[in-house]
């Protein structure tokens, strides 16, 4: 378990390491929340962007959703000065803030908001909109269909669930190694075998409102991402609710050659590429 944590360790640092991108985006201040602005066309809706497992502001993220002309705020929910340390019952309350913050931005639709994350902010986008109808679209790379177990740095100590609401952790599924093991993959895919875990720590889809778009790659090396992705748009079209996923076979874990976690670079920016088209689409079709 000890390697297992390193390694999540080690792709957070990985994560973390690229938020220091020359930036577009502006600290936002007075505010009970750490983020960065940036506005966009009028009349759009602004789009909330929350970033994985690295913690801290996901300005990379971010500037894909800037350059398609929304009014985006860059969130930080761990990892920053005045939060949480690490990513363990992170209390949803929390969002609330940011989310009117958003809607009241004088170029941005009053009316909602959408959400976009990748990895641990896809899972954590998707939470949200099953919890609030004023959000108007979701997109998630690399997404969850559950909450999992929250991500400490001391490997001794068995962490919670990564999320809170009311100062009680949400269910959620444990880490379960298997025997063998080669990647946190095989960590995900094996605790995912764990049914009744599965069954509670559900992230009820179907209650969302909005449209949902999800991108996965096929060889991500973190979590079985197209499985989860599949999962959720299975739950979503019993309920005849739209979902779109869209699968990139060759590329890894955030289909973004600047983070190359599974799959070749060349992949990855071909992955990318195709991506940034689909959210372009996805966004023009969301009034």
């Amino acid at each position: 378990m000890k390697n297992i944590l390193t390694a999540i360790a080690a792709c957070a640092s990985l994560l973390l390491g690229h938020g220091a991108l020359a930036r577009e985006l502006h600290p936002v201040g007075n505010v009970e929340f750490v983020g960065e602005y940036s506005g966009g066309i009028p009349k759009k809706y602004g789009i909330l962007v929350l970033g994985g497992s690295g913690g801290g502001l996901p300005t990379h993220l971010a500037k894909k959703f800037a350059e398609q002309g929304h009014a985006v705020l860059s969130l930080a929910y761990f990892n920053a000065e005045g939060l949480p340390a690490e990513l363990n019952d992170v209390p949803l309350e929390y969002f609330e803030a940011p989310k009117r913050w958003l809607a009241a931005q004088p170029n941005t639709r009053d009316d909602g908001i959408l959400v976009a994350g990748w990895s641990k902010g896809a899972e954590l986008a998707l939470l949200l909109a099953s919890n609030d109808r004023n959000i108007k679209g979701v997109i998630g790379i690399a997404p969850s269909s559950v909450v999992w177990a929250g991500i400490l740095s001391d490997w001794t100590k068995v962490p919670s669930s990564s999320w809170a609401r009311n100062g009680k952790a949400l269910a959620h599924v444990p880490f379960a190694p298997p025997a063998n093991i080669s990647n946190l993959n095989d960590l995900y895919s094996a605790s995912l075998e764990q049914k009744n875990a599965v069954a509670a720590a559900r992230i009820p889809v179907e209650n969302i409102a909005a449209p949902v778009l999800l991108l996965s790659g096929g060889l991500d090396e973190i979590w079985p991402a197209n499985r989860m992705a599949a999962d959720v748009c299975l739950q979503r079209q019993q309920a005849r609710l739209h979902c779109l996923h869209i699968n990139y076979p060759d590329a890894g874990h955030l289909l973004d050659e600047d983070f190359v976690i599974g799959g070749t670079t060349e992949a990855n920016a071909e992955a990318n590429s195709r991506a940034r088209d689909q959210i372009r689409k996805f966004l023009s079709t969301i009034r």
